[in-house]
């Protein structure tokens, strides 16, 4: 396996990324929309930032799907293979559904010892919304990064192997920023390295979401983004520390 290397880069690959309709653009435009909604954060209430938040996954790479900055094959929207695709992807998906069952199970028992109620969790139609948002954003990162590594010099000869861990690497500051719990960030990384080797085996970003909804749904993820629900959360379990 020939690595990627940096003299493979050059200023005009660089300077052509920043067009848009090159991926680069739309990576960089991804990445300062996440900055203004991490200082928006402090500002506004926990749905609005649910909403902004889920307006930038799906808006970012539709425009640049609109543009032809985005390629739809590399992001798993066209071209699938359905037939091979659920071969590998329904048992996967079971595979993973067992192993979540055990995680809640044990996480029930957690919250059950620390006597302190879980996040409320968002209505169905919203949880799978939330699904599908954040898992375009996945498939929209490696997507992104795929097609960049293609335009290089001299590409990979790996490009979805290396594309598609790039893209996660990117994707966990966002998972850490996201959510406030140890066993909240465990699980969205969990499914974030479960859904990539999906998407590597089948190129499809519906089984993804299929995957993604299901955890959801299952374990009822929510994200905690107002501190200020952190900050009562941190005076609810001081209060039972000292009654205990």
């Amino acid at each position: 396996m020939r690595p990627m290397t940096l003299p493979g880069l050059s200023f005009d690959w660089l300077t052509g990324q920043l067009s848009p309709l090159r991926p680069g653009f739309w990576l960089l435009l991804s990445f300062g929309l996440s900055g203004l909604t991490l200082m928006a954060m402090r500002f506004l209430s926990e749905e609005s930032v649910w909403r902004l938040r889920v307006g930038r996954w799906v808006l970012t790479p539709y425009l640049g799907l609109l543009a032809g900055g985005l390629s739809p094959r590399l992001l798993g929207l066209s071209d699938i293979d359905w037939v091979a695709g659920l071969e590998l992807g329904v048992g996967l998906i079971f595979a993973i559904w067992l192993l979540l069952a055990l995680v809640r199970a044990t996480l029930h028992r957690e919250n059950a010892t620390i006597d302190t109620p879980p996040p409320t969790a968002r209505p169905l139609l919203e949880r799978v919304v939330w699904a599908g948002a954040q898992e375009f954003h996945w498939v929209f990162l490696r997507g992104a990064i795929w097609e960049m590594i293609l335009a290089l010099p001299t590409p990979s000869i790996v490009p979805a192997y290396w594309a598609i861990w790039l893209a996660s690497a990117l994707a966990l500051p966002g998972i850490f920023v996201q959510y406030r719990h140890i066993s909240q960030r465990f699980i969205a990384g969990m499914l974030l390295i479960t859904t990539a080797i999906l998407f590597f085996y089948t190129r499809n970003f519906f089984l993804c979401w299929l995957l993604h909804a299901s955890v959801e749904l299952l374990l009822g993820q929510r994200g905690v983004t107002d501190t200020r629900d952190v900050d009562a959360e941190q005076v609810t379990r001081r209060d039972v520390m000292r009654e205990t």
